[in-house]
């Protein structure tokens, strides 16, 4: 596939970000399980995004927030885990304009789908549309990508499972 990076300290793969090449790259690592999504979004784009996980002692980590403070509306969601967890990220990565008519591409919308339920929509679907493709046969643990004043890239680790019979 190409997008696909084996990360061989954890044997997890990792799925290149998409997106723009603008901001600054960021890798909140590899966890045992994703507790919840905080997402920031406005009238144009995802502002940023800061996700809370869980440790291999059962301890929370929170990573800093990945972007700026522009969108008034913020939406956190929480997953129950360890038996509900991310298996795919899809969304809109596009230009938007800043005051002066310069084009900053940044991601726009996204979705989130668990094993469970999906969710979202959330900011704009406009733009050029992404999606991991995904067999919804592996478990998302951990998230990186690119932020400057916007979320401008976003990628994940993830997990291959298996189907229990």
């Amino acid at each position: 596939m190409g997008e696909i990076k084996e990360r061989k300290e954890e044997r997890t793969l990792s799925f290149k970000a998409k997106g723009s090449s603008g901001g600054n790259d960021w890798d909140d690592g590899v966890y045992c399980n994703i507790k919840t999504l905080e997402i920031q979004f406005g009238g144009r784009c995802i502002d940023a995004i800061r996700f809370e996980y869980e440790g291999k002692d059962g301890n929370t980590i929170t990573p800093k927030k990945h972007g700026g403070n522009e969108g008034k509306q913020i939406i956190q969601i929480c997953l129950n885990c360890p038996s509900e967890y991310l298996i795919s990220v899809h969304g809109y990565h596009g230009n938007i304009y800043d005051r002066i008519g310069n084009p900053t591409n940044v991601i726009r919308s996204l979705s989130f789908e668990t094993n469970e339920r999906s969710l979202g929509p959330f900011g704009i679907e406009e733009g050029i549309k992404f999606s991991f493709p995904t067999t919804g046969l592996i478990k998302i643990v951990g998230f990186h990508g690119r932020s400057g004043w916007f979320l401008d890239a976003i990628g994940f680790h993830f997990l291959p499972i298996s189907i229990s019979k």
